[in-house]
């Protein structure tokens, strides 16, 4: 089945080559604005349908999947974004350090086959950090690109210095919810399609 992952990001392409072999790569280009009376959770949702949507439907009709997918950290409703520069970084560690956060993935599949069907649907993980000082915050810093992560920082990239525990997925955290995912396939009655026979 031909199937598209609506994406820039190299941890998700990572973590979907893990289940998913020969998918497509293709770069949204949407306005990722945080509406004023959004929730973070109804962002991530839009942005992640926003993602899927903005991929041309094939006219021709062969099967297809198209998977858009948000990822964002928040801190009692504040959406910590990616960080502009190193100020901006290290903020945002302090406002993690000593506290537990929740961390949001949507996930939007938009599948044609004999009909076309459309689901959204996101993942909720709690992270704790360890209490950080300054030092620790340099360290850390120094040691990963923060640019690109959502709350500068990255489970992946030497994440035993900050995190002290997460309390659901793994791979939520990282950027792509494996278990969201299977389960959206298997919603969708799609999972000997892309997987084979159990």
């Amino acid at each position: 089945m031909r199937t598209v992952l609506c994406s820039s990001s190299p941890r998700r392409r990572e973590i979907l080559g893990t289940v998913i072999d020969g998918f497509e790569i293709h770069p949204p280009e949407i306005d990722e604005a945080h509406g004023e009376q959004e929730s973070p959770l109804a962002y991530a949702n839009r942005i992640s349908r926003e993602k899927a949507e903005s991929y041309p439907i094939p006219h021709r009709d062969e099967p297809f999947l198209i998977i858009g997918c948000d990822t964002i950290v928040t801190l009692d409703d504040l959406i910590l974004g990616k960080p502009g520069n190193y100020d901006d970084a290290r903020r945002s560690l302090q406002m993690l350090s000593g506290t537990t956060h929740t961390v949001i993935s949507s996930l939007t599949l938009f599948y044609q086959g004999s009909k076309r069907n459309s689901i959204t649907d996101a993942e909720i993980t709690r992270v704790a950090f360890r209490p950080l000082n300054e030092e620790d915050i340099r360290t850390y810093l120094r040691r990963i690109d923060y640019t690109d992560k959502a709350g500068a920082y990255a489970l992946q990239e030497h994440g035993e210095m900050i995190v002290e525990r997460i309390e659901g997925s793994a791979t939520n955290v990282i950027g792509f919810p494996l278990r969201l995912f299977y389960k959206l396939i298997g919603r969708l009655a799609l999972t000997r399609s892309l997987f084979g026979p159990s």
